[in-house]
Order: C-alpha cells, then sequence, then structure tokens
C-alpha cells in the first residue's frame, strides 16, 4: 500500500504523489490521473490519460485553462 498526502495549496486541495507512487502509476508531472471512487468510498480505477484516443483533447484543454484565466480577470 502507497501512503498518500493531501495538502491545501491555496485555495485547492491537492494529493501528493510520492516517487514510489509515480513509479507504481506509471505517471510522470504533468499527467492526468482519472479517478472512479466505489460506493464504499474507494477508489476503484485509476488510469493514466492517453492523448491517442482523442487526439483533439490537449488542445480543448488548453483552450478551457486559457479562457478560465480570462475570467478570474
Amino acid at each position: 500500500m502507497i501512503a498518500l498526502k493531501v495538502e491545501k495549496i491555496g485555495d485547492r486541495v491537492a494529493v501528493v504523489l510520492t516517487e514510489e507512487a509515480l513509479a507504481a502509476l506509471n505517471l510522470a508531472p504533468g499527467d492526468t490521473l482519472h479517478v472512479e471512487p466505489s460506493p464504499g468510498g474507494a477508489i476503484r480505477q485509476v488510469t493514466r490519460e492517453t492523448w491517442i484516443e482523442d487526439p483533439h483533447a490537449r488542445g480543448r484543454a488548453f483552450l478551457r485553462r486559457y479562457n478560465r484565466s480570462f475570467e478570474r480577470m
């Protein structure tokens, strides 16, 4: 079992992944995780996002972040 720390960063809450967790999940900084909670509260599925499935998803994600930056002004 890998323990993860939950921290408050500004007005957001983040889960901090250790090097062990990154290696076990085959992740790198900047990757996106999709988690699905089970009815009991545990994580049922954790997958690494693949841009191959939808070649335009990366562009849409960028535009959402870009537009949010103007909404905050």
